[in-house]
């Protein structure tokens, strides 16, 4: 609330009470005619300060009751690894996102986005490799994690450092691991694939 709209707010609350006050002075002395004038004046006046005074100021506490969040919103820390990388501050980006996999050893999003900025952005291929082959040594993934991790790192071996037999192998783990799978009949596909280039 403003400090003219208090201001106004106080002036027409004294500004009442001083015509009550009046009002309840004289009341005796009046006829019917002016006792019915006065309550209606007094009725018109406490229903206006009830629609443009009370009425608004519960209609916030209420609106603040269910729309206001109960504690400050912090910032995803997803949100703040991705800003880091748009920061070019890439080391601090790989440090957030080892943090979240550390808190969140299920989610595979973090590996892939800490390899990517090795890959992509510290062009290291090396230690991109790295972090996808502690991360299938170090976790027990479902069988989709572990499929989508073996196939990016055949992908590197095969593009990044042109080791075209090492990305057959890790194709071959996929039919070996997930026989009668979609990511087996993919490996498969995949293989046929660098034969036919080879």
């Amino acid at each position: 609330m403003t400090k003219k709209k208090l201001i106004l707010i106080q002036l027409c609350i004294a500004a009442i009470i001083l015509i009550a006050w009046e009002i309840t002075a004289k009341w005796a002395e009046w006829g019917i005619g002016y006792k019915f004038v006065a309550t209606f004046f007094i009725a018109i006046a406490l229903g206006l300060f009830a629609v443009l005074v009370m009425l608004p100021a519960l209609a916030d506490k209420v609106g603040a009751f269910f729309f206001s969040a109960p504690e400050q919103i912090k910032p995803d820390a997803l949100i703040k690894a991705a800003a880091k990388v748009s920061q070019g501050d890439y080391e601090g980006a790989i440090k957030a996102y080892r943090a979240i996999a550390s808190e969140e050893p299920e989610n595979r999003f973090p590996e892939f986005e800490i390899a990517k900025i090795q890959q992509d952005y510290l062009h290291d291929v090396d230690a991109a490799i790295k972090t996808f082959e502690e991360s299938l040594e170090e976790n027990e993934w479902p069988e989709n994690d572990a499929a989508a991790i073996l196939f990016r790192l055949q992908q590197i071996y095969l593009e990044s450092k042109q080791d075209e037999e090492h990305a057959k192998f890790l194709l071959q783990t996929v039919i070996d691991r997930f026989p009668n799978t979609r990511h087996s009949a993919n490996a498969h596909h995949r293989l046929n694939e660098i034969n036919k280039i080879a």
